[in-house]
């Protein structure tokens, strides 16, 4: 039944449009459109089930809804054809917006996630095939984790003669309609297909209750096929010839309907519901999509006919850095939508990037658009008059904040690949973008891959049966611009092949010339196979006459000067070999690669922690390697029993077993532990540094400082001992508050160090300035001075607080309110406020009370100075 007033309520819209558009050269009135009210009285269905057809239509893209009073819906399919357009987007403010994507043109590609149920591109003439990356170039993730997909994708579209059928699996919101939807304009932008080829779109999950009405929908139906079969209809099959059809969940596809696409796939015919002895033809390329294991929910027989599988990964598979791509461009497009600037905190941010997205891609831009429409209402509704929306944690809704305390997201890859200390907010808008100032920087340079590059092209010519001197100049030619040539793929190295192409000798110089050197390993047949190919092309390119290099030679010797006098080395025993004379810009360019390889070389620093208690240091070092991956860690810990000759002998053994030419870093707690470096320094003949007063996080800053290249200890110190202290970032970004006279900025830092340690949810520094002002208003009230214990009470006791309610853990109260109470009770909830709002929570009566109790018992006298406060 269901089905039926779904078919007859989109069949009057259809028809609606159809009459209604009658000229094509006049842009649509603004009464174009039907309301909920005039379906229900010109279908006779309840308005309520209008209501819910409509918006199940919109849903899946089918119907255009016109924001107003009252809301009008049209029919998408009928006006695309209509105005023989494809829209990008069914929601629109107003018919203006309607009218200006009109006037943009017959293919509007704007959204990465646009979709459409019959889509139809204006008739351009044949011309040969032009491949074009531009379409998969705006898919997030391509360069990330979904090349190999990109591929298969590429290969269904131009297999010969008509492409080959895909099906697309993976979880619900994982992008499986956009991918589809990608396929069908790359096959379009390539000329596989005519712009006129349609892309039809069918969710086989629609109809599945029904199996009869699915086929007649699917395959089309005679009249009198079956009961209210009054006329004759072509199905998507028939519209999607010449084009693809995209049939999602097909393991809704009863098995019937499947055996019915075996003769299309096979050849290319098909019988329409109701039909016996006729059948009719159509070309049609299948691309299916399914979130269950389609081994298990697909008949064996269809599987088999389907050649390419296509996985999606899950949002929660895919790294962070692409999910704050995704982050960023849904940031990006809300903005467009709102015609402001969005200025998203870095706490919302962490918790979009860590928090468990069940639903993938499209639970993701569901909630960021919730979040954005939270912030536009709340600043409307405000009357702010600011340029920017501010979207803050208060915005998040109680659904995200669970899924944010049920993730178990990386911490390792998270603090690795993210800078969010050094950032308060992110603005996203149109002209604005601060997305790349959230990646910590790449100190390890990954381009000029020149060797694996070369080794990965030769390997790829020998294979497709070129010839040896048909390679050389393939990759020669490859290499016109080398500093711009970027590969991190695995190469595996097969020495059958490249001993045909490259002379053995060569390879001999080359190793001999390492072994001597100690720059590289004379054993990495990767780096020396790849070289020696270089070198292979560059003999061939001189004993031809060919030589183009343009080089600063003189430059390369001052800056390179090692990597210089190798790649001169190597030169000087290839031109006695071979009787060449390769020129000096040739072996400086050989010299700056060295050099790129040495930098890219991950020679990381040593650390020793050495801590007094049993465990102290071994478990420090352990969370620190698990956060940032430093594997050159190593604790020594301190029983209070143990000798300091003892522990001194046990540290000598390991700095002369760890053998760091380049020298080490030793952090230790206190005492006599900081005269270690010297003795142990002087006893090996190592460059030692040391740092007293070791904590967590002064050994993950130290450990992510170690493994920079190009650094070294006197670096590492500096900048370990010069660090913006918390206490002086929260002076520097506030109006100073008068009690902070009195406290102690290194306690301070301590303090926020400590607190930042034990919290998950709370950005400790923004707290203690939000508490900061809060506690200011409670002391300008009662006109009080405070010590150092009791802020770092109040600071210590309020953040542990928040970050209870956050969990909803909140402590039950026992005590009774006393009448004289009352009154500081109310003040103190009022003040409380701020956090209140920049957490987005509630703070309850019996948190608040606690806190009174700490205030009295600090403070006895405000209950005398009680009536004077109104």
């Amino acid at each position: 039944m269901a089905h039926l007033r779904n078919k007859k309520i989109l069949d009057f819209l259809s028809g609606y449009i159809e009459e209604k558009i009658t000229d094509v050269s006049v842009l649509p009135p603004d009464d174009l459109g039907c309301s909920t009210n005039y379906i229900a009285q010109k279908t006779g269905i309840l308005r309520n089930n209008v209501s819910m057809e409509l918006n199940l239509a919109f849903k899946r893209g089918i119907v255009i809804k016109i924001i107003g009073k009252p809301v009008l819906y049209i029919d998408k399919t009928t006006f695309e054809n209509k105005y023989n357009i494809k829209i990008s987007s069914n929601l629109f403010k107003n018919f203006d917006d309607l009218r200006n994507t009109i006037s943009e043109g017959p293919l509007n590609k704007s959204s990465l996630y646009s979709g459409c149920v019959i889509t139809t591109c204006s008739d351009v003439q044949q011309t040969p095939i032009k491949i074009s990356n531009n379409v998969f170039d705006s898919l997030i993730g391509i360069e990330d984790d979904l090349s190999t997909q990109v591929k298969q994708a590429k290969a269904a579209i131009f297999y010969p003669p008509n492409g080959l059928h895909t099906l697309i699996t993976g979880p619900t919101g994982s992008g499986k309609t956009t991918f589809a939807n990608i396929m069908y304009r790359y096959a379009v932008e390539t000329n596989k297909l005519s712009t006129k080829a349609p892309f039809i779109v069918f969710n086989c999950s629609d109809y599945a209750e029904n199996t009869q009405l699915l086929l007649s929908h699917l395959f089309g139906h005679t009249r009198g096929a079956y009961t209210g079969a009054v006329k004759e209809t072509i199905g998507l099959v028939g519209q999607a010839n010449g084009g693809i059809l995209f049939l999602d969940e097909i393991h809704r596809l009863p098995p019937e309907g499947q055996e019915m696409l075996f003769s299309l796939i096979d050849h290319g015919k098909y019988r329409k519901l109701g039909e016996t002895g006729t059948y009719h033809t159509a070309t049609v390329l299948i691309i299916a999509a399914t979130t269950e294991n389609p081994q298990s929910a697909i008949l064996k027989t269809f599987f088999r006919r389907i050649p390419i599988l296509i996985t999606l990964p899950g949002l929660n598979e895919r790294s962070l850095k692409v999910r704050m791509k995704l982050i960023n461009h849904f940031f990006q497009t809300e903005s467009q939508i709102i015609k402001k600037p969005l200025t998203v905190s870095r706490e919302v941010l962490k918790v979009l990037l860590s928090y468990n997205c069940s639903g993938n891609i499209g639970q993701l831009h569901n909630d960021i658009q919730v979040l954005c429409a939270t912030a536009f209402i709340e600043a409307t509704l405000s009357h702010v008059t600011e340029d920017t929306i501010h979207i803050k944690l208060s915005h998040i809704n109680d659904n995200l904040k669970n899924e944010f305390f049920q993730s178990s997201f990386n911490r390792q890859e998270f603090y690795k690949t993210f800078k969010f200390d050094d950032i308060k907010n992110i603005t996203f808008s149109k002209n604005i973008d601060q997305f790349n100032n959230l990646f910590q920087e790449n100190d390890c340079n990954t381009d000029n891959n020149l060797y694996e590059y070369i080794l990965k092209t030769a390997k790829y010519f020998y294979k497709n049966g070129s010839s040896i001197n048909d390679i050389k100049e393939k990759i020669y030619s490859k290499l016109a611009f080398p500093r711009n040539i970027t590969n991190k793929s695995n190469i595996k190295i097969d020495k059958d092949i490249l001993n045909k192409i490259i002379n053995t000798d060569l390879i001999n110089i080359i190793k001999n010339n390492l072994s001597a050197s100690n720059i590289f390993d004379s054993t990495d047949n990767k780096m020396i196979y790849s070289l020696a190919l270089h070198l292979e092309l560059l003999k061939d390119r001189l004993e031809n006459g060919q030589l183009t290099t343009i080089i600063n030679v003189k430059e390369i010797i001052a800056k390179y000067t090692d990597e210089f006098k190798l790649a001169q080395k190597i030169c000087n025993d290839i031109n006695k070999f071979f009787e060449l004379r390769i020129p000096l810009s040739e072996v400086a360019v050989i010299a700056s690669f060295f050099h790129t390889l040495k930098q890219n070389q991950l020679i990381i620093y040593p650390i020793i922690v050495i801590c007094h208690g049993r465990n102290t240091a071994t478990s420090m070092a352990d969370v620190v390697k698990n956060l940032i991956g430093n594997p050159e860690i190593y604790p020594i810990d301190m029983p209070l029993d143990a000798k300091i000759s003892t522990i001194l002998n046990i540290a000598i053994n390991l700095v002369k077993s760890l053998n760091s030419k380049r020298g080490l870093l030793m952090l230790v707690d206190m005492g006599s532990l900081m005269n270690f470096a010297e003795i142990i320094s002087n006893r090996t003949n190592l460059v030692i540094k040391t740092m007293g007063n070791i904590s967590t996080p002064l050994l993950l800053e130290a450990a992510r400082r170690c493994m920079m290249p190009n650094t070294t200890l006197d670096k590492i110190i500096s900048s370990l001992n010069n660090p913006p202290s918390a206490a002086q970032i929260i002076f520097d970004e506030s109006p100073m508050f008068p009690f902070y006279k009195n406290i102690d900025a290194n306690l301070l830092s301590q303090l926020i160090s400590s607190l930042s340690d034990i919290t998950i949810f709370i950005d400790v520094k923004k707290a203690v300035y939000l508490l900061s002002q809060t506690l200011n208003k409670l002391l300008s009230t009662y006109k009080l001075n405070i010590s150092e214990s009791f802020f770092v009470k109040f600071i210590f006791h309020s953040i542990c607080m928040l970050e209870r309610v956050i969990r909803k853990e909140s402590l039950p109260y026992k005590n009774v309110y006393k009448k004289k109470t009352l009154d500081l009770f109310y003040i103190m909830r009022e003040n409380f406020i701020i956090l209140e709002e920049n957490y987005g929570i509630s703070i309850p009566d019996t948190e608040i009370a606690y806190i009174v109790d700490l205030f009295l018992l600090n403070f006895p006298e405000v209950m005398n100075l009680q009536r004077c406060v109104k």
